[in-house]
């Protein structure tokens, strides 16, 4: 999946983000994202759906039928989004400090994986959003998962400098994002034993960002 055919298709074949995301078989928020990452603007311009077969039409209104249309049909739309994850988070953090959203989610996540040590005030949520979010290194690291289609190997991993195994805590000055390859790969070593040992060893690897 290449930006250049993805923008083609989004620009001059004006197909819907979804489409998109059908055609090269992921979703349509990480296609968004590369577009935005890209300098394209997403617009509310009428756009191409893929047409629905008559099997996909008869699938749709079965799954359909009987359902109660509790939001009456309205679109769920990003600040509706916003707005539910604020109130499961029962937090009063001002999540429109964080742009993107898709971004914003796969954070949040985190925080609620490691509840205990990155999730239980508002005040370590934020520290944690506000230390990676903006991070140059993870920005890299979680674009390039973005691009490859968020291949497991590259998924952003949390990565302890100094290993829980050694005493490393969940302090946010020990805490990185590598791959979840290179997390596979350095085990229990501390982060400097890491880079010595890939520098004595020539260790390298594409996996590595």
């Amino acid at each position: 999946m290449k930006i250049g055919e993805v923008t083609k298709l989004y620009e001059v074949e004006l197909w819907t983000l979804r489409r998109i995301a059908d055609h090269f078989g992921t979703n349509h928020h990480r296609i968004k994202n590369m577009l935005i990452a890209n300098g394209v603007q997403i617009t509310n311009q009428k756009r191409f759906a893929k047409p629905f077969s008559e099997e996909r039409k008869k699938a749709v209104g079965d799954k359909s039928r009987g359902r109660i249309a509790w939001n009456k049909g309205e679109r769920t739309n990003e600040s509706s989004v916003r707005k539910m994850m604020k109130g499961r988070m029962r937090t009063k953090i001002d999540l429109d400090a964080y742009p993107d959203l898709y971004k914003l989610q796969f954070l949040v996540k985190l925080t609620s994986r490691h509840f205990q040590y990155l999730g239980c005030t508002d005040e370590k949520r934020k520290a944690f959003l506000d230390k990676f979010y903006f991070d140059p290194a993870f920005n890299t690291l979680y674009d390039k998962w973005q691009e490859s289609g968020e291949d497991k190997w590259l998924y952003p991993s949390i990565d302890h400098m100094v290993s829980k195994n050694n005493g490393g805590t969940f302090e946010l000055s020990n805490l990185q994002f590598i791959t979840w390859f290179e997390n596979r790969a350095k085990a229990d070593m501390n982060h400097d034993e890491w880079e010595e040992f890939k520098k004595a060893t020539n260790t390298k690897s594409d996996l590595f960002v």
